[in-house]
């Protein structure tokens, strides 16, 4: 297994200069003293963890860097760095000096490629996937056995993780009372994931009905295990939990929040910031800004403007 990196106090004051972040350090260590980004789950010395004030039960830490908004969050050996807001600060932090500094490039020799697709040379098109007649736009990122069909747009610096299928084929059909069949309304519409989106594994994105466009907005977090129906608009910076199931032509305002297990019935409308429950399943429209929906079927539960457990922090309008 990989071992973490590791950077000296010196290093992450740097970094934090660099980023632009005032802070004040509440003492000193040893130069040749390294440490690791840590979480607060598994608690170990020589770790980097970010901590809120007036917690109930405070965790006994030791020997670590602690990203804190008071002068000194004590603990033997500790050091603090006093920030104004410490998750943001470990977040930043963890992107600059963790995160993939050099991001691949370039088509892997075991993908296929349609004719038709347009696929930026910024972009990457990882092992096993496979593209229709889709456009490809600079800085995406598909990892690998992703599957892209035919009028599919992936816009710039979206990644999308291994076994999903973005465009798929939507299922509309009516009984012919005169031949006994099933009649199948071919798929003809699009598909659109913009700018910045993250789609997880297993994720399946249908392309719309007709003439329609399924668009997941721009900055949207889809997490793993999450199905899309035709014709659905999801609002800019939406975050979808794990498993969630959203229905054919349901539209979701700006920076929803969809918990584990949720389902959205067909042509629904959720107003901007709604929070759906885990497991709730929606059936009416939600026109009111803000509002917390749990339940089967799911109803108005207060507002959504406090901070819950495992919901973001929404941005300040």
């Amino acid at each position: 297994m990989r071992e973490a990196r590791t950077f000296t106090l010196e290093e992450v004051q740097q970094q934090l200069q660099r980023l632009d972040i005032p802070f004040s350090t509440s003492s000193s260590t040893a130069p040749e003293a390294r440490y690791a980004f840590k979480s607060l789950r598994q608690i170990e010395p020589a770790g980097i963890y970010f901590l809120v004030a007036g917690i109930p039960n405070p965790p006994q830490i030791e020997n670590s860097i602690i990203l804190y908004p008071e002068a000194d969050y004590g603990g033997a050996g500790n050091v603090t760095l006093q920030v104004e807001d410490p998750q943001l600060v470990f977040y930043r932090l963890m992107e600059a000096m963790v995160g993939e500094s050099v991001k691949p490039q370039g088509i892997h020799p075991t993908a296929v490629i349609g004719e038709g697709c347009e696929i930026d040379p910024s972009a990457y098109i990882g092992p096993f996937c496979v593209l229709e007649d889709c456009i490809v736009k600079a800085g995406a990122r598909l990892h690998s056995h992703v599957t892209i069909m035919r009028g599919t747009t992936i816009e710039e610096d979206v990644t999308i993780e291994s076994h999903s299928t973005i465009g798929a084929t939507g299922v509309a059909w009516i009984w012919d009372p005169v031949t006994r069949r099933r009649v199948v309304q071919p798929q003809t519409g699009y598909t659109r994931v913009c700018r910045g989106s993250f789609l997880g594994t297993d994720i399946t994105v249908v392309r719309g009905s007709v003439n329609e466009t399924t668009i997941i907005g721009e900055g949207c977090v889809i997490a793993h295990g999450s199905k899309i129906g035709h014709g659905s608009q999801i609002g800019p910076e939406c975050h979808f939990a794990n498993n969630i199931s959203i229905a054919g032509n349901v539209t979701l305002g700006q920076q929803c929040f969809l918990g584990s297990g949720a389902v959205v019935r067909p042509q629904t409308r959720l107003a901007e910031r709604t929070v759906v429950g885990a497991g709730a399943v929606v059936v009416k429209h939600c026109e009111e800004p803000g509002l917390l929906l749990m339940g089967a079927p799911a109803k108005p539960a207060k507002s959504a403007s406090g901070r819950m457990s495992g919901v973001p922090k929404p941005l300040d309008n």
